[in-house]
């Protein structure tokens, strides 16, 4: 059954619009006729410090100081070149090198010569990139994170240097400041304007700032939170990766007005609150979050920190309405689950076809997961990781739950954006603490094939077995026109977990940990298949997958059970 034309969309021609006239009105703001409003005072001192709850890497610190940096698992050998003069190998490398977090590893080194290095780097990007005003080193998110670095790592800068460093550094973060104050006003509702909103609250209470600015920025970031954080503590992206950056931010920035003895904004301790037991619940027994709408391999050290901060300890949330997630847990067992409406707006770019898919763990192992992203920033992977296929869930005659279409150039990072998917997912939970489930539907399929996809999960005899069902239902018509549709349901295995096929309908699961489940399922033809894990540390690698394909409607529903027969 062909497709419904896109161009058919109003909806997709009103959001594309306003995507686009946002888009020129940033390029306008930063171009090199408006330059001339970043001229201005240069301040004399900072008024604080704030804190940094991010880890530091010693190891990281030596490597920087040899000239070796690595960043999105791509490793560059400066020697004696400075490395904002080099070819970057990936946009994602060179956006962290603009950054300037990892100035908190020559923090953590604790040495006059960690200070030293860290001074000389920052000096080179203020000569060769300091008044240029564009490129990647000047996008709103990296400018933002740089001047949230540059503030917290400020007395690792200073101390001990000449006047000519101090006054350029102060002379440069006044400048970032005023760039980031003048082109505010374009951004939209996107991980941008939170990211300058944040930024520009540091910096009124770091920098010596008048009480309008301030009243201000803390004002234009209380907006964003309540667009952007939903009513249960998720990101309106879908993405539970943005969580942990978000509260390592929000934390210091909540100390920093407490040391300037104001009132903290009450919809950033709002925030928080709601963020903790969010976090949480995306949160893995093995420390790691759990891979949905782009999030990745991710650094438990970091969640750690964050959490330590959560002085009243939430227990994960048990569903997520708003942001569309559902989580079983009993004894040492996990369950993750996509059961939401794919990311609308300027977060459709980054958004996954992923309703339905689910990650499973038990104890400090993830068995059933997502592909998750590449974080070698390849725009083939990264496509290919939004496609359902790269989920664990099921797809129809290989098509995603979500369509996707590609705008042209000059678009964020030239990506393929979301424009049409699921429209209604109904969830129905079984909270139930021995045996908790839940069973979900969603119409992804129903505009190209007529088919509905249903989903059961739950979790029994203490975590240690999982049973499932997946239903594909249609009209009666449909049935009666003869019309077929191949599916294929995937349970995408992490490469800790290894596979051999013990039956025709049978797959052995031994884990490096030494623990053995099996999987069974109950119609459809069981497969075992290659599968790339994009979320590898250093970039895809190869995994297992559990396929089990079907007819429909010869084949309408799937039973499966994921069985712990040997712990260890």
């Amino acid at each position: 059954m062909a497709q419904p034309s896109l161009m058919s969309d109003p909806g997709y021609w009103l959001s594309g619009a306003r995507l686009y006239w946002s888009l020129v009105r940033r390029r306008i703001q930063k171009g090199p006729v408006f330059a001339w409003r970043f001229v201005g005072p240069v301040p004399e001192r900072l008024v604080m410090v704030p804190p940094d709850l991010r880890p530091s890497d010693p190891l990281q610190a030596r490597d920087i100081y040899e000239g070796r940096f690595s960043f999105s698992g791509r490793v560059v050998e400066t020697g004696s070149e400075s490395p904002f003069c080099v070819q970057p190998p990936s946009r994602a490398w060179e956006e962290q090198l603009h950054g300037f977090r990892w100035l908190r590893h020559l923090k953590g080194a604790e040495s006059d010569l960690a200070s030293a290095n860290a001074r000389a780097l920052v000096n080179d990007w203020i000569q060769s990139h300091g008044r240029r005003f564009s490129g990647p080193a000047w996008t709103m998110r990296v400018t933002a994170a740089r001047v949230i670095a540059w503030m917290q790592y400020s007395r690792l800068l200073l101390v001990d240097s000449d006047h000519a460093f101090y006054r350029s550094f102060m002379a440069s973060l006044a400048r970032q400041v005023r760039y980031l104050r003048g082109v505010a006003k374009a951004l939209g509702d996107d991980h941008d304007a939170l990211s300058v909103r944040i930024a520009l609250c540091f910096a009124s209470l770091v920098l010596p700032s008048s009480q309008r600015f301030e009243k201000n920025a803390a004002r234009n970031l209380e907006y964003q939170l309540r667009r952007q954080i939903l009513p249960d503590g998720g990101h309106v992206s879908r993405c539970p990766e943005v969580l942990p950056g978000l509260l390592a931010d929000l934390l210091p920035l909540a100390q920093c007005y407490v040391s300037a003895s104001r009132p903290v904004p009450q919809e950033i301790v709002r925030a928080v609150d709601r963020m903790f037991p969010a976090l949480r619940f995306f949160r893995h027994s093995d420390g790691h979050i759990a891979m949905f709408q782009g999030a990745g391999s991710n650094s438990t050290d970091l969640v750690a920190a964050v959490l330590r901060h959560d002085q009243h300890g939430a227990r994960p949330l048990a569903h997520m309405p708003h942001s569309g997630y559902q989580r079983l847990a009993t004894g040492q067992s996990v369950v993750i689950a996509d059961t939401g409406k794919p990311p609308t707006g300027a977060f459709a770019f980054a958004g996954h076809a992923s309703c339905l898919a689910f990650e499973f763990s038990h104890g400090r192992q993830r068995l059933i997961v997502n592909s998750g992203i590449d974080r070698l920033d390849r725009e083939n992977y990264r496509e290919m990781a939004r496609m359902t296929a790269a989920h664990s869930t099921l797809t129809v005659d290989d098509t995603s739950s979500a369509r996707f279409a590609r705008f042209g150039g000059g678009w964020p990072e030239n990506r393929r954006r979301i424009v049409s998917g699921p429209s209604t997912v109904r969830v129905e939970r079984h909270d139930d603490e021995a045996e908790p489930g839940f069973a979900a539907q969603h119409d992804g399929y129903m505009r190209p094939f007529g088919l509905w996809h249903e989903r059961g999960i739950s979790l029994h005899d203490g975590g240690e077995r999982l049973e499932g069902y997946d239903r594909l239902m249609g009209g009666a018509h449909r049935k009666a026109g003869g019309e077929q549709h191949q599916f294929d349901i995937r349970f995408h295995l992490h490469p800790a977990v290894h596979a051999e096929k013990v039956g025709s309908r049978s797959v052995r699961l031994t884990t490096d940990q030494g623990e053995t489940w099996e999987f069974t399922a109950d119609g459809g033809d069981v497969t075992l298949d290659e599968t790339v894990h994009f979320a590898g540390v250093a970039g895809p690698v190869r995994s297992q997958q559990v396929v089990v394909t079907g007819l429909w409607p010869q084949v309408e529903t799937v039973g499966w059970t994921i069985r712990l027969r040997q712990n260890v």
